[in-house]
């Protein structure tokens, strides 16, 4: 059946909703979080099913960072350490070669137990090349495209006079060894973008929006969001 599909190569998340899903359900901001992230291993599955290759997720941005209470944000750091422990020895992510990315100023921002467990988590999977799930941590695109421009002032500076081509900007992009996005999905009933998610990368995504809460979201509806991607037309300005 997949063979007859056009299935999408790289799917992105942006999983809204976490908070609202606690707060419809009466319950502390930092449990949503907690259900929301046990949710991305059952839609990972489908996307291994439909042997999608590329599955990203944004786990949270600079301002999530800044701007939450504090207890959220420590709840938040506790948890993307032990999820990320946790996956360093998840025995299927070794038996089906799932190759783990995180991109975003983690590095930067997040404290050292954090960083470590994360850094054990990109060292354990990173001779797999059979699926690749991406994670963005304290991450924002308009970031990621500021850098890239001074970086290639910076090549400028040093006397190489770069022609501005796409390849090159892609070059100095965070995300410089992924494919482009193929289908985009937000949850939460919000539809937009946050931050220029993957901006470059999305640039002829399709995008499809749930009115479901993260937490919410199951594999029936990933299903269903594929099989309306299989379904689209993709002309590319043809």
């Amino acid at each position: 059946m997949n063979k007859q599909l056009n299935l999408p190569k790289h799917v992105a998340f942006i999983p809204d909703g976490n908070r609202r899903w606690a707060k419809k359900h009466k319950l502390e901001a930092w449990l949503g979080h907690k259900t929301g992230a046990e949710n991305f291993r059952k839609l990972l599955e489908v996307a291994m099913e439909f042997g999608i290759s590329h599955v990203s997720f944004w786990g949270s941005s600079q301002d999530n960072l800044a701007k939450r209470p504090k207890e959220e944000v420590k709840f938040l750091l506790n948890l993307f350490k032990d999820k990320f422990l946790s996956l360093s020895r998840d025995e299927k992510i070794h038996e089906q070669g799932i190759k783990i990315s995180v991109f975003g100023s983690w590095r930067e921002q997040f404290p050292g137990p954090v960083k470590e467990s994360i850094e054990k988590a990109i060292e354990a999977t990173k001779k797999y090349d059979n699926y690749h799930l991406n994670f963005f941590l304290a991450y924002s695109g308009t970031g990621e495209m500021a850098d890239a421009i001074k970086s290639i002032a910076e090549e400028a500076r040093l006397g190489g006079r770069p022609a501005i081509e796409k390849v090159l900007i892609k070059k100095y992009l965070y995300t410089k060894e992924l494919p482009s996005v193929d289908l985009m999905i937000r949850t939460g009933g919000e539809p937009h973008l946050s931050d220029g998610f993957m901006m470059w990368e999305t640039a002829n995504a399709q995008l499809y929006f749930s009115d479901k809460l993260w937490p919410d979201f199951n594999k029936q509806d990933f299903n269903d969001a594929i099989l309306d991607y299989s379904k689209r037309e993709r002309r590319f300005g043809k």
